[in-house]
């Protein structure tokens, strides 16, 4: 389950303004998920949270206890995190953690790892320091290098990242560079950890979504870094994200699987290395309604990967504007028809 909120102005969890954070772990740990990908950004790492309710007398909505958020008081963003770390550790749940970008909501913007006044050089010493800093507690299992890596040269966003190759005109653009240097420097200070590096947008030309396309693993697999130690990732999204030429194609959606072969899936085929989907989400009148397009290729994806492949549904939020979330607007009630779709796929 993706629970963001740390990479946005808030510099903490959504939700902490409605409910206790330690209740919010234990209803995901109650509807069966073991995992959570925690979004986070460079920039909160020395921040303040805003938007937390900190209330002796408030009762939460899932647990009926009174007092919400009290041990949170006065806290730093990264202390927060340290607060929900442990209680994941507590409980028995695992976290990824994933850099979604170096400034707060800015993770549409950021084709690259580095950008003007935020140096690759930072960057790496920021994961090395949260991964030191969590070395100690078992919960923390893997560091998601980069969210979404994208861009390309024609009509996407510029400087567009690439697999094995610099884009000419347009500096270090080389995700597979920057993946393998930050890996190596991360799993020194911890060889416990999992690296999980994403795809990106475009291979030579061809387009998939942002963080999506793998097919640069064919010509330029990830050798520098433990096979032990690795895993790749993508995200897989349906029309309400983008319309893409795919979903109206004439053998939608028999016409699926053969993309996802080509993109992504091959790793898992061939034995390259472990994958993770790392987002994937639908609306709930979508989930509810097995006509509409968007239920038809999360049906054919769950059935074809979710078995298989490790993954984190996005999002337990209810405010992503894309897919809204595991939970309704009031942030405790379940959205049960997306739920029921992804429960039959959820690990033992």
């Amino acid at each position: 389950m993706n629970w963001f909120g740390f990479e946005t102005a808030n510099f903490s969890p959504h939700g902490l303004w409605a409910r206790d954070y330690r209740s919010m772990l234990q209803q995901i740990k109650d509807l069966g998920f073991n995992c959570i990908r925690l979004p986070w950004c460079n920039d909160m790492l020395t921040a303040s949270p805003s938007g937390l309710q900190i209330n002796a007398y408030g009762t939460d909505a899932y647990t009926q206890k009174q007092g919400l958020n009290l041990d949170l008081d006065g806290l730093s963003s990264l202390e927060i995190m340290d607060k929900i770390l442990a209680e994941c550790d507590r409980l028995g749940l695992k976290v990824i953690l994933d850099n979604h970008s170096r400034a707060h909501d800015d993770y549409m913007n950021e084709t690259l790892w580095y950008k003007d006044g935020y140096s690759e050089d930072a960057w790496v010493a920021d994961w090395v320091s949260l991964i030191e800093r969590y070395k100690n507690n078992p919960a923390v299992v893997a560091a998601d290098l980069k969210n979404e890596p994208h861009g390309n040269t024609t009509t996407g966003m510029k400087p567009p990242a690439t697999w094995g190759y610099d884009e000419s005109g347009y500096g270090a653009t080389d995700w597979r560079k920057a993946a393998v240097r930050c890996g190596k420097a991360i799993v020194a200070a911890n060889p416990a950890i999992t690296v999980i590096v994403e795809g990106v947008e475009n291979y030579r030309g061809d387009n998939y979504w942002w963080g999506g396309n793998l097919e640069g693993v064919h010509d330029a697999p990830i050798t520098e870094i433990p096979a032990a130690n690795l895993w790749y990732s993508v995200h897989e999204y349906g029309p309400e994200v983008y319309d893409q030429l795919w979903f109206s194609a004439a053998d939608f959606p028999g016409n699926l699987k053969g993309i996802w072969d080509s993109k992504f899936w091959f790793v898992h085929e061939q034995g390259i290395a472990p994958l993770l989907v790392g987002e994937f989400g639908i609306k709930e009148a979508s989930a509810a309604d097995p006509s509409s397009t968007p239920y038809k290729w999360l049906t054919t994806f769950m059935a074809y990967v979710g078995g298989q492949a490790s993954w984190t549904f996005w999002s337990l939020n209810p405010n992503s504007g894309d897919t809204e979330g595991i939970l309704q607007d009031d942030w405790v009630t379940v959205n049960q028809a997306k739920y029921d779709l992804i429960k039959p796929y959820l690990a033992p």
